[in-house]
């Protein structure tokens, strides 16, 4: 087991990393530790990739990393292509290729054409997302697990709902100072600690964010209906390309987000009062 940081060998602060070489791939903001998975089990590890919250994930002699569900290594990140690159062990040592990604590969800062070897603590950065590479079949300590409500990861830049149904556990993830962008709808059965991910463009995004925001703001409201905004609210404030927006444009938002809700097990979280606006049936948690 190593106990000290897997790259320097000085004593780790940020999970499995010291301070230094945590501070070179620190996360961009919006990424959380649950944005960062592998499929391979520790104890079959070749190698591992450590992000930026220190925390080790474990790959096999040939990983694909990338945002899409079948990587060996899936980052749910926009700057990350669905297949982004490729890490490989011969005999000759290890090699990182780029599978022509959008953003591109980084080894060491400089830009990956095509193929390159790779030193067994190198720094890779695959679009905007940093790791420290540790090409040997250490073992390295267990993380501990994290609620994505905590606030452990990503600071004030970014702001979270958290909402609970029945069966499904919903968190709404997105940059605190953008009220123009889309952003990340997490979600899980209960029982399950692995958040899976849908993205939401901006409408159908900030239609949730609005919702969520109302309902707390009328958490202690009189009214049997708490948290409703008016129709003609949401065809003003939602970011229409155009500003003529009606209450027809706010009703086809609506069932588009109710499509993608119901997609994943959440359906009835999003109910009308006719004649007057939209509101959420399950509690919300900032």
């Amino acid at each position: 087991m190593v106990h000290g940081c897997p790259r320097c060998g000085e004593a780790p602060s940020v999970g499995v990393l010291c301070g230094e070489c945590a501070g070179t791939i620190v996360p961009r903001d919006g990424l959380l530790p649950d944005h960062v998975r592998a499929k391979l089990d520790r104890v079959d590890a070749a190698g591992w990739l450590v992000d930026g919250f220190g925390v080790g994930h474990a790959i096999g002699a040939s990983a694909v990393v990338g945002r899409g569900p079948a990587g060996d290594l899936v980052i749910l990140d926009g700057s990350v292509s669905r297949d982004h690159a490729e890490l490989t062990r011969s005999d000759g040592g290890w090699q990182l290729k780029d599978l022509g990604s959008r953003n591109g590969t980084q080894l060491e800062g400089q830009r990956v054409a095509g193929r390159a070897p790779l030193a067994r603590r190198a720094l890779v950065r695959f679009g905007d997302i940093g790791f420290v590479f540790i090409g040997d079949a250490v073992a390295l300590p267990e993380p501990a697990l994290r609620s994505i409500a905590t606030g452990h990861a990503a600071g004030d830049a970014v702001f979270r709902f958290t909402l609970r149904g029945e069966h499904v556990e919903l968190c709404l993830v997105g940059a605190r100072s953008d009220e123009q962008a889309g952003g990340a709808l997490l979600y899980r059965p209960h029982g399950q600690t692995a958040w899976a991910e849908l993205s939401l463009p901006p409408l159908e995004f900030q239609l949730l964010r609005t919702l969520c925001d109302r309902t707390l703001a009328d958490a202690a409201g009189p009214t049997k209906v708490r948290g409703c905004v008016p129709t003609r609210h949401l065809a003003k404030d939602l970011p229409f390309q155009s500003r003529y927006a009606n209450e027809e444009n706010v009703r086809q938002v609506v069932r588009r987000v109710r499509a993608s809700l119901t997609s994943i097990g959440a359906d009835a979280l999003i109910e009308a009062v006719p004649g007057r606006g939209y509101y959420l049936t399950w509690p919300v948690v900032a």
